[in-house]
């Protein structure tokens, strides 16, 4: 496997990978792989990897991670088993760790094989960060175990990875440079390449703008870092099919709960928590012949007139008006209004815009949305690496 840097000025920086590059470690330490560039990421992943120690992977940037691994005695996790330990975001509360091993990893390498078998992949092309599970698994991983070729860019602007688009190529990207792929006059004929999108919703109209404008499939992937990847679908498909070695089913409450063997075993939050390679998530889903639709996460539901409302759902449609940049949307339990709900809406936007514009767009668009709302404008609203807005 040959991995490819590219640079802005058209250089292209080559490094061989090869399992027996790498010399096998009995050293018991933690190694610390924090948000540097893509090249060094992927390159001390791999190292990591092969070489059999074991290392933490974080974003710098989040400093909510950064303050909790400098509280850490990272010796109290030298007693399990792990290669790699990923923190989560934090976007919708405190970070967690989730310990992954190689057979984590490997099980669902396998599977993503299987699923990807059709196209015939030649070619890698990731845009995400690699110190992410999603990246370092589907950017990194994949390519390392199947032999394919990987290309990598610092900063990838959207006529980029038309340029990288030969045939046979795979996409490993986000939502974000789906939107802006369908935004620009360009249009390629993509048929024998795959986009898959991972970490944040995209609405089934985007993909099926995409998948007209470029002749190409999306695979969407659904899953967390804790409990891996855990259903697919593609393009403007509404069911996600469950990975074939991923079992799932409800609680009483209509949440989603998942068994498989790329869950991790253990979780790190104020306390080491085993999982038995079962976790039990808050989203709501509705099943159909195996497969299920995604309702949304417990935290991001409104109820009205008996139908739940995703806040993402209210987000996207916040975000097609011309004059809303970015929207995160979020509910809050208030003893003392009526409805015992709020409706929490931060706008990145430069226009002054009022709560009684805000419940005309979501009339048109959804109902007669009668509670109250909580609206803030900024000049910015806050990104992690992997494009997740955050809360705070």
């Amino acid at each position: 496997m040959i991995l490819h840097v590219h640079d802005d000025n058209g250089e292209i920086r080559k490094y061989e990978i090869n399992e027996q590059n790498y010399a096998k470690t009995d050293t018991n330490e933690i190694s610390l792989i924090g948000s540097d560039t893509k090249e060094s990421n992927i390159l001390k992943f791999i190292k990591s990897f092969y070489s059999g120690s074991k290392a933490i992977l974080y974003d710098k940037s989040n400093k909510t991670i950064q303050e909790k691994l400098n509280s850490l005695d990272l010796e109290q996790f030298l007693k399990y088993d792990f290669s790699f330990i990923y923190f989560t975001s934090g976007t919708t509360g405190s970070p967690a760790g989730a310990l992954k091993t190689k057979e984590n990893l490997l099980s669902e390498i396998k599977q993503q094989t299987k699923l990807f078998k059709k196209y015939d992949i030649k070619k890698i092309v990731v845009t995400v960060p690699f110190i992410h599970f999603y990246g370092s698994l589907i950017g990194a991983l994949y390519g390392m175990v199947n032999n394919i070729d990987i290309h990598i860019k610092e900063h990838f602007l959207p006529n980029d990875l038309l340029d990288m688009c030969d045939e046979n190529t795979m996409v490993v990207t986000t939502p974000l440079y789906i939107k802006s792929l369908n935004k620009i006059e360009r249009k390629e004929n993509l048929s024998s390449s795959i986009f898959v999108s991972s970490t944040a919703p995209l609405f089934p109209e985007i993909a099926k703008e995409f998948k007209e404008k470029f002749n190409t499939d999306v695979m969407q992937i659904f899953g967390s870092t804790e409990t891996g990847g855990i259903a697919y679908k593609y393009n403007d498909e509404q069911f996600w099919t469950p990975v074939e070695t991923v079992n799932i089913s409800q609680n009483e409450e209509g949440e989603l709960k998942v068994t498989s063997p790329f869950v991790s075993n253990m979780i790190f939050e104020e306390s080491f928590k085993e999982t038995n390679g079962s976790i039990q998530t808050f989203d709501y889903i509705e099943l159909k012949d195996e497969k299920f639709k995604l309702i949304g996460r417990s935290s991001q539901i409104i109820k009205i007139a008996g139908k739940r409302y995703s806040t993402l759902q209210i987000e996207n449609i916040l975000e097609e008006q011309s004059n809303i940049e970015k929207a995160v949307v979020f509910v809050t339990a208030n003893k003392d209004a009526l409805r015992g709900e709020e409706l929490n809406i931060t706008l990145q936007t430069k226009d002054q815009i009022g709560v009684k514009e805000i419940k005309d767009i979501l009339k048109k668009n959804l109902s007669n949305l009668r509670f109250n709302i909580n609206l803030k404008l900024v000049d910015k609203i806050k990104t992690t690496s992997v494009g997740k807005k955050m809360l705070l």
